[in-house]
């Protein structure tokens, strides 16, 4: 077995459940992350920057962003998005609730695909994956403090998109 091989099967043994709940948010379906998590591992295995990349997990984890944002433009009609039941955050929603937060979560996925790609990162990062701004920082080689400033504005830049109340908008920094 190869290097690179070894590595990609490290990755996906130490990452790929992680990587696989990302795609899946981003795309609001699971059936689609999984076709995108193999697309992922196939182009790492075919990407000589990825050998060089400082950081793989890092870059495997911006990969699989670009690959789900570059999925969702694709898609020119109505996502058919899995029930988002299993989440946290709509255990205890009625189902209008539920409804109300999949449209707002669908909104700011597309509101997310419009930014530069760092804004998106650190947003995906600190947002979603729950990473810390020390640890996002240290993986962009920024401050913490850069980092926040980044995520803020991103986030200013959402509710501006958006241009409606948001509950990510009400939270604004962590």
């Amino acid at each position: 077995m190869s290097e690179r091989v070894q590595r990609l099967l490290d990755l996906l043994e130490s990452h790929g459940e992680r990587m696989h709940t990302l795609l899946t948010r981003l795309t609001l379906c699971e059936s689609t992350a999984e076709d995108l998590l193999q697309d992922l591992f196939i182009r790492l295995s075919k990407s000589e920057s990825f050998d060089l990349a400082r950081n793989q997990s890092l870059y495997a984890i911006r990969a699989a962003t670009n690959l789900a944002f570059e999925w969702r433009r694709k898609q020119q009609r109505t996502i058919q998005s899995q029930s988002l039941t299993d989440e946290p955050i709509a255990r205890d929603m009625s189902p209008g609730d539920v409804l109300e937060h999949k449209e707002e979560y669908a909104r700011v996925l597309r509101a997310l695909d419009g930014m530069s790609e760092l804004g998106r990162q650190v947003i995906v990062l600190h947002r979603l994956q729950g990473e810390s701004y020390d640890a996002i920082g240290s993986q962009l080689g920024k401050t913490p403090h850069q980092v926040r400033a980044i995520c803020s504005k991103a986030i200013g830049q959402i509710c501006d998109l958006l241009d409606s109340p948001s509950t990510l908008c009400s939270k604004k920094s962590k």
